[in-house]
């Protein structure tokens, strides 16, 4: 019965049957249009239909169509800096279908938004390549917190530190009776013009999820700060940052007239693919 429709199809309708697959909400674009190198797409509301045709001497002629939504039309140049280099705009045969869909999708809001104006076209892969790795990076921050909770995150990190360049030495605080608000201290030597100067800086190691509001973690910095003589403090943390935690930093600097910064979320990834990707990677 499956083999009858399909060369029913095939007689009826022949090169154009793959329109009988368009659903609605499928989109549809037209390549080289309205002039080579174009595009234009449009959203479906319904599916491939014939309407009540025109009483003609020799019988009734049929129009053939597709409903679309009118506001859904985009046009665009087929190698725009905003379409993604997955989306396959270059068929070669008569109907193909876009197989990267969620890369469709994000190229038409890319479109929308017109949010990249100022990228060359050579830049057009490497600039999307970028954004397709920053997708993954929640992802390997989470995986990190989750294998390195409490005091592993701070052997963790102690291990990112060793890889730094400049790295003089490093001290974790719980082998202490108590860290005194420091989980590690290190130390960097920085070179300048032939002069070794040494920075202490003070680090707090936070490995929580969603979003960091406890303002504590910048409290124990401070502390830390003042009983071992440092120079600056960092907060590590695998969650979020929040605009609250990001005024307090900002308070406490000012207060304490000493750098405060946060590594947080996805900068978390970054810190550990820069200076140890070996240990995420391996050899």
């Amino acid at each position: 019965m499956w083999d009858q429709e399909e060369s029913l199809k095939d007689k009826w309708y022949g090169k154009n049957a793959f329109l009988l697959n368009i659903n609605t909400s499928d989109w549809i674009v037209h390549i080289n249009m309205p002039s080579y190198g174009k595009c234009v797409a449009i959203e479906t509301t319904g599916t491939y239909n014939f309407d009540d045709g025109i009483v003609c001497s020799w019988g009734v002629d049929f129009n053939n169509y597709i409903p679309v939504n009118p506001n859904s039309i985009i046009e665009f140049d087929r190698n725009d800096i905003n379409i993604l280099p997955s989306v396959n705009l270059a068929p070669r045969r008569r109907a193909q279908r876009i197989l990267q869909v969620e890369d469709f999708f994000k190229s038409l809001d890319n479109l929308k938004n017109e949010k990249y104006t100022d990228v060359s076209i050579q830049d057009r892969a490497v600039t999307h390549l970028r954004e397709d790795i920053n997708d993954v990076l929640p992802t390997i921050t989470a995986s990190i917190h989750k294998m390195n909770k409490s005091k592993e995150f701070e052997r963790f990190l102690h291990r990112i530190f060793d890889k730094m360049p400049n790295t003089i030495s490093i001290q974790n605080g719980f082998g202490w009776k108590t860290d005194n608000g420091a989980d590690l201290i290190v130390e960097f030597e920085n070179p300048i013009i032939g002069i070794n100067i040494t920075t202490k800086l003070i680090v707090q190691a936070k490995s929580y999820e969603g979003a960091h509001f406890d303002k504590n973690a910048i409290d124990q910095i401070v502390t830390g700060m003042e009983e071992y003589g440092a120079d600056a403090g960092l907060l590590i943390t695998t969650a979020t940052e929040t605009e609250a935690l990001e005024d307090y930093v900002r308070e406490m600097s000012e207060k304490t007239q000493k750098t405060i910064d946060v590594i947080a979320g996805i900068d978390v990834a970054k810190f550990v693919l820069r200076y140890a990707p070996e240990l995420l990677l391996g050899n």
